[in-house]
């Protein structure tokens, strides 16, 4: 079973989302909470949820000091946020602190769905411009980084910058989902980063083409 919990203040949307939620299979448990007090109280009590959904702007919370909160007591659990807002650099700042996902509160239904099943089969959900803005801004992996790399690792690190889950690179490969994982913990580690988002990004700075100098 699948544990899912949302976090969010506005009753009428946390219902809505608990119900999105409920809609993804039928082996699913959906859990609200509407503060952040209750939310930690919650993770904190060792459910194991399988996917955290925060609102962006909780009470008590600034800009994305919610995410810190959240990510301190769930550091393996993958977090979504929604958000009313869809500024790109705030979308940025939540990849780089490790979130699964972004979602804008003015999605539609089915796009919120597809993304919630995306994330909880192992990969990640984040609107094209933030995801390049937040390249620009982030640092590349040192060379020594990369090629610490197995070549098995490299391919695992190439298909999660195509933005593919856990389940199709294990087909793809021929191994298994708990193979995928080792490879996956192993490349967050040699890259020292500590989440699939920034992994991705530095996935895709190596699979981009090098800038060439205008010619004069």
């Amino acid at each position: 079973m699948l544990k899912v919990l949302v976090v969010d203040d506005h009753p009428l949307f946390r219902e809505a989302l608990a119900q999105i939620v409920a809609q993804i299979g039928e082996e699913v448990h959906c859990t609200q909470a509407d503060t952040l007090e209750r939310a930690t109280h919650l993770i904190g009590s060792g459910d194991g949820y399988d996917l955290v959904v925060l609102d962006l702007g909780m009470p008590g919370a600034s800009g994305v000091s919610g995410v810190l909160h959240i990510r301190d007591q769930a550091r393996t659990t993958p977090v979504v946020i929604v958000s009313a807002s869809d500024d790109p650099q705030v979308i940025s700042q939540a990849m780089r602190l490790g979130v699964s996902g972004f979602l804008p509160k003015s999605a539609p239904k089915e796009v919120i769905s597809a993304a919630f099943l995306k994330i909880l089969e192992g990969g990640t959900y984040f609107p094209t411009l933030a995801a390049e803005d937040a390249l620009e801004g982030s640092t590349a992996p040192t060379p020594q980084a990369v090629e610490s790399l197995t070549a098995r690792q490299l391919t695992v690190l190439r298909l999660l910058g195509e933005g593919k889950p856990n389940k199709q690179i294990a087909y793809e490969l021929n191994i298994s989902h708990e193979t995928v994982k080792i490879h996956i913990s192993a490349i967050l580690r040699k890259l020292k980063v500590t989440s699939r988002a920034q992994a991705m990004l530095f996935a895709n700075r190596l699979n981009a083409p090098a800038k060439t100098k205008p010619s004069r």
